[in-house]
């Protein structure tokens, strides 16, 4: 099975909140693996001060930058991929620096041993580091470098499949809320509706909430649909 770039966003998104363990890639930390880490110490980064909250997470899964697009190729393909950033971004044959990024969701953004996700509307997806994990960052707030079509992804698609529904509860999908808030970014970047930038977190709040009411406004419709999220016919608007 071939890995694309929309599905490799989709997947990074609903990684949100792992924990970043420098030379992991989606697997269950163990005590042996821990060990061998800290002995091998890749980068120096196993210091004193993260020891012991990285210890703490035996158990869990967790993943350094890469590792996070290798978990990826590995659920879609099968496939054992393990190579450092700089080692992909080597490999790619498509690549340019930042100023010429294309708007294509799934592109990875890079600065010298570091790889983001691109996933449109200037936001990153990435494994940050020790104090975030896997989060979602402006692009313009970090030092990206340079952009690449990951050697081991099929970039088939330009638009992000759009949700049949956002939910407002909290056990809703994170990619969907993501979707969401993206595009009423899209709007408010355009002057289509009032106010800042909303934050792109996955978490349908009240800065989402409040945003998704002023687009009905703005399009005279009734507010019914506020207490549970956004249906089909929102979606297909923003769409």
């Amino acid at each position: 099975m071939e890995a694309n770039n929309l599905e490799l966003v989709q997947f990074c998104i609903s990684k949100i909140g792992t924990p970043y363990v420098m030379g992991t890639s989606g697997r269950v930390l163990t005590l042996a693996m821990y060990n061998d880490l800290v002995k091998r110490n890749p980068g120096g980064w196993f210091i004193k001060k993260r020891l012991a909250t990285v210890r703490s997470w035996i158990g869990t899964v967790t993943a350094d930058c890469h590792g996070l697009i290798e978990w990826f190729v590995r659920e879609v393909t099968g496939r054992n991929y393990d190579v450092t950033a700089d080692g992909a971004y080597a490999a790619a044959k498509v690549k340019d620096v930042m100023g010429t990024l294309p708007e294509r969701p799934g592109i990875c953004v890079r600065y010298r041993g570091h790889v983001g996700v691109y996933i449109g509307g200037g936001y990153v997806v990435e494994a940050r580091g020790f104090d975030h994990g896997v989060c979602i960052t402006r692009l313009s707030e970090r030092p990206f470098t340079h952009w690449y079509e990951h050697p081991e992804i099929a970039y088939t698609g330009r638009e992000l499949p759009a949700p049949k529904i956002v939910s407002a509860k909290k056990d809703s999908d994170l990619y969907d809320v993501v979707w969401l808030q993206i595009a009423l970014n899209r709007q408010i970047g355009k002057g289509k509706l009032s106010g800042k930038p909303i934050a792109v977190d996955g978490i349908y709040g009240r800065g989402t909430a409040e945003a998704a009411a002023k687009f009905w406004r703005k399009r005279g419709w009734t507010k019914k649909d506020e207490i549970w999220g956004i249906g089909k016919h929102t979606i297909k608007a923003l769409s």
